[in-house]
């Protein structure tokens, strides 16, 4: 028998986003049985021995309630990880109640791969410039050169970037179901096989540095999603709708400083971006930008039976518990970080890129943009059908989300809030 056991929580960072989950993949075995790299547990009888692996996973860190409450819930996720770096970590966009834990996370923990939508050169720096970030600050460099920026905050606290194209069209199908029990997982038995996920490229060709960061810097094409063990899959969606128009030929501009802002000393590139910066103000003014936005399915992939799940925060797997309940469910997840799906068409162009089978009824829903009115519609709740409904957010920030009317669109939805003060988890138990 294989079974996945699934955990989606969410941290309390108040006005942000921090969102983590594991997911272990095991394959009952005869008695006896032995490999070095892998763990064992009891299975549900309590008496086969089980091979176990896990497989880690962070979407956003940050928050603008109070920094101490996102290093609070680093050292909370430290523990759980027990010496091992986070497999994938995945940062919806460049706003800071989003990323703003980011490098501390990296730091403390580490991940394998850092997943990040693409956008190019000068849309990131009106991003950086929107926010109001000075050309002098450490962190505009993470807006001209991510890479390079990982790399100097965090050295060898990750091994890869893993950069995700627009989302185009259609993305790949829901994978065709098994007729017959499976055989093990594929690197079940090899917790340290490295990943393939995604195409090998120059960081040059991307608007980046050159030379030695091309070792760590990967391309998720369109309809391409992130397969593990053959379980479960990770398929982001990068809204190609977000890239801005550029009616004051700012590309054209920045591409004249691109040898100062890529490749330059930190003296050249700071004289360039007061350069663009002055510029951004005399042509945008303060106008917001659009911003990119990574949204991020997971679910198993297949046909299951036997499907659980479990509301209690304290359950242990390996004893009874009354909260467990049948569930028909692929245990999916669905992450829109600050994304717009504030129309009919911007759903009904995310249910066609991730399948109608993954983009509605959904385990757990992230409430786009902390439940705020302007990146939803009037009836997205029934479109998108979720078990649960997640409101990250701070009710006492100035922004006031969630916003009344989103929050009644989603009550039939389980709706949770999770903010400074509170937390969620929920636990998910998948057989075949």
């Amino acid at each position: 028998m294989t079974e996945i056991h699934a955990l989606h929580r969410f941290f309390p960072v108040g006005q942000g986003l921090f969102a983590a989950g594991s997911l272990a993949f095991s394959q009952s075995r005869p008695t006896g049985w032995r490999n070095a790299g892998a763990r064992r547990i009891k299975g549900r009888s309590g008496q086969t021995e089980i091979v176990k692996n896990v497989y880690r996973w962070v979407y956003d860190c940050g928050s603008s309630t109070a920094k101490r409450l996102v290093t609070n819930a680093i050292a909370d996720l430290k523990g759980d990880c027990e010496g091992e770096k986070i497999d994938l970590l995945t940062l919806s966009h460049f706003h800071n109640d989003h990323i703003n834990g980011a490098v501390d996370l990296l730091n403390a923990i580490g991940a394998k791969t850092v997943m990040l939508p693409w956008a190019p050169l000068w849309h990131r720096l009106l991003i950086g410039f929107e926010q109001g970030i000075r050309a002098e600050d450490p962190e505009m460099l993470f807006f001209v050169d991510p890479v390079q920026y990982f790399e100097q905050e965090a050295g060898d606290g990750f091994d890869q970037v893993l950069f995700v194209m627009p989302s185009d069209g259609e993305g790949p199908p829901f994978p065709t179901e098994p007729t017959e029990a499976p055989e093990p997982p594929e690197g079940l038995d090899d917790p340290e096989k490295p990943s393939d996920q995604g195409d090998p490229v120059s960081y040059g060709d991307l608007e980046g540095a050159y030379g030695h960061l091309d070792r760590r810097v990967r391309m998720l094409r369109s309809g391409i999603a992130i397969s593990v063990y053959d379980v479960w899959e990770f398929l982001p969606y990068n809204d190609p709708a977000t890239k801005p128009n550029d009616p004051f030929g700012f590309a054209a501009k920045v591409e004249s400083y691109r040898g100062s802002l890529l490749n330059g000393d930190e003296d050249e590139r700071e004289a360039a971006l007061k350069d663009l910066k002055a510029l951004y103000k005399a042509t945008f003014g303060r106008t917001a930008m659009n911003d990119v936005s990574l949204m991020l399915y997971g679910g198993a992939v297949g046909n299951w039976r036997g499907h659980f799940y479990c509301e209690c925060l304290s359950h242990s797997l390996s004893e009874g518990c009354w909260c467990w309940q049948q569930h028909e469910t692929t245990a999916a997840i669905l992450l829109t970080g600050d994304g717009n799906l504030g129309s009919v068409s911007k759903w009904d162009t995310l249910e066609r890129y991730l399948g109608r089978r993954r983009a509605i009824h959904a385990s757990v829903f992230q409430v786009p943009h902390h439940g705020a009115r302007a990146n939803w519609y009037d009836g997205l709740a029934a479109a998108a059908s979720p078990r649960m409904s997640i409101f990250c957010s701070d009710p006492n920030h100035s922004y006031g989300h969630p916003h009344a009317e989103v929050l009644r669109d989603f009550w039939k939805h389980l709706a949770v809030q999770v903010d400074q003060h509170s937390e969620f988890s929920m636990r998910f138990v998948l057989e075949r």
